[in-house]
């Protein structure tokens, strides 16, 4: 597909050209992978393998949340979309499923990915306004959701650890709730993390921190999607199922010893590897001060989680941890780097955000420019300025990886790099402003309220007033954030509004 330019936002990076020029390359190649089905359905393909048409739920969720920037030439929503058409009549939407034969190609089958449709619905909605999907495709995710409370419950715990005792030793705790379980660590997307055997049958006795989240998460995104189509005891039910989980995790999956969230096994025994699936909390919504902090403290910790590329998803102190960067057990990825830095931003962390994503976008961009071929690649090297390998081969991962490896160069660049975030139904723009070059987005699509410019001139020192530029296609209010300091600047259609933001004393 040729690309119209024009219709994208022109991010402005005025001493990090490479990053802009990054960006553009993630469109071209977002634009190499759009496919179309015999009934003219189009989505953009996963980019995982080019033998076959294979799409998984997570990654086209994903992709959505980058390619909803060009929406209007993108079809950003077209791979969630035909998932939601395979939907079984039990509400089961499979792991995967091939394309061009519309079935599931593995043998297990019933095996889910992370079901975050509804999270992605709503930010679809927050950066256009369009909220006329949410009738046709509550009922799709609420059926999925069902399927998942009736076929991935946790077994009980304290009957499991009961089974072999006499009646007299048998515990008496209330402690049981179930959680949620992949039947496998390639169901959760986390390939080849060390975090449960890679058999079907073993899942199930794990309580999974990341789908238990998810699913808190998505119970949260249910009840602000049925508030807007005023469905007000819908909207009520899905938030006591959003508070309940989320009190049950922090009761049951946190440790205050590691100050950490952890999978746990049955019977009662906390899994110690520490993987980014235990930041899904964060994105949740259910973290409290202390734990929100904590989580924060592993990801700045140099030991853990703060390398050279920012998050790897195992722990560097983890022993099966390889500092060249194996799959995704040692690897560094673009959904879980996104998770983190979106549901850093959502519970007023955005510094943190910032921070990875400057580190992370710097090591795509040298690998794209130094490393051969000149791509971008599905998952990078935690210690070095190169791609991540397969395990148990001596092969890299994808190359042209768009595919959710765009989020960074993209999504990560407007959101926590220039320090942008939409709601449209609010008419709102937030702009944390950190950079000290002249930066900005220009041409950024709002939705039905047009476009919207943002420049902010080059300042020496981030004691400096930040001098900005508003130019907007509607009344929109621009909420300006730098230091300490928050303003807010009234928009008005077509007018050019420059104004000094000044520091606090």
């Amino acid at each position: 597909m040729k690309i119209d330019s024009s219709k994208l936002p022109e991010p402005i990076l005025e001493n990090h050209p490479e990053w802009v020029d990054l960006y553009y390359k993630a469109w071209e190649l977002c634009a190499d992978h759009i496919k179309t089905l015999d009934d003219g359905r189009a989505y953009i393909d996963n980019a995982w393998d080019p033998s076959r048409n294979y799409q998984w739920v997570w990654d086209s969720c994903f992709i959505s949340l980058y390619s909803r920037y060009a929406s209007q030439q993108f079809p950003c929503m077209g791979g969630v979309d035909i998932l939601y058409s395979l939907q079984r009549d039990d509400g089961y939407i499979a792991m995967n499923y091939d394309f061009d034969k519309m079935v599931e190609p593995w043998p297990d089958p019933d095996r889910i990915n992370p079901p975050i449709f509804a999270w992605v619905e709503w930010e679809y909605y927050l950066s256009t306004g369009d909220s006329s999907r949410f009738k046709r495709v509550v009922g799709h995710i609420e059926k999925l959701m069902e399927w998942i409370d009736n076929n991935r419950r946790t077994v009980s715990h304290r009957e499991f650890a009961n089974q072999h005792l006499n009646e007299g030793d048998r515990q008496s705790s209330d402690a049981d709730t179930p959680f949620y379980y992949f039947r496998d660590t390639g169901s959760s997307g986390l390939d080849d993390a060390p975090r449960a055997p890679r058999i079907p049958e073993v899942g199930q006795y794990y309580d999974w921190i990341d789908l238990s989240s998810q699913m808190a998460l998505s119970f949260r995104m249910l009840s602000n999607i049925n508030s807007v189509i005023n469905d007000k005891d819908k909207a009520s039910y899905w938030t006591l199922r959003a508070e309940e989980l989320g009190a049950a995790i922090n009761k049951c999956l946190w440790s205050d010893n590691t100050r950490f969230y952890h999978d746990r096994a049955v019977s009662f025994n906390l899994c110690t590897t520490k993987t980014v699936a235990s930041f899904w909390p964060i994105l949740a919504g259910i973290c409290d001060n202390y734990r929100l902090d904590s989580l924060v403290d592993h990801l700045l910790d140099e030991r853990e989680f703060n390398r050279h590329t920012p998050v790897p998803a195992v722990s560097a102190d983890d022993p099966n941890y390889n500092p060249l960067g194996g799959y995704i057990a040692s690897g560094t990825w673009a959904p879980t780097n996104y998770m983190i830095t979106k549901g850093l931003v959502d519970q007023d962390r955005g510094d943190i955000a910032h921070m990875i994503a400057m580190k992370y976008i710097g090591v795509i961009s040298r690998t794209y420019l130094n490393f051969k071929p000149h791509t971008i690649w599905e998952g990078y090297c935690n210690e070095e300025d190169r791609p991540c390998g397969i395990p148990y081969t001596d092969k890299l991962a994808g190359p042209d990886w768009v595919g959710w490896s765009a989020l960074g160069p993209i999504a990560m660049l407007i959101e926590n790099v220039i320090g942008i975030n939409i709601d449209v139904p609010k008419r709102q723009v937030k702009w944390e402003i950190r950079l000290l070059e002249e930066h900005g987005v220009k041409n950024l699509n709002l939705g039905k309220l047009g476009h919207i410019s943002l420049l902010c001139r080059s300042r020496s020192s981030i004691k400096d007033s930040a001098e900005v530029i508003i130019l907007a296609d509607r009344d929109i209010t621009v909420q300006i954030k730098c230091g300490n300091r928050i303003e807010q600047i009234e928009a008005k259609e077509k007018i050019k509004i420059s104004k000094t933001v000044k520091m606090e004393d």
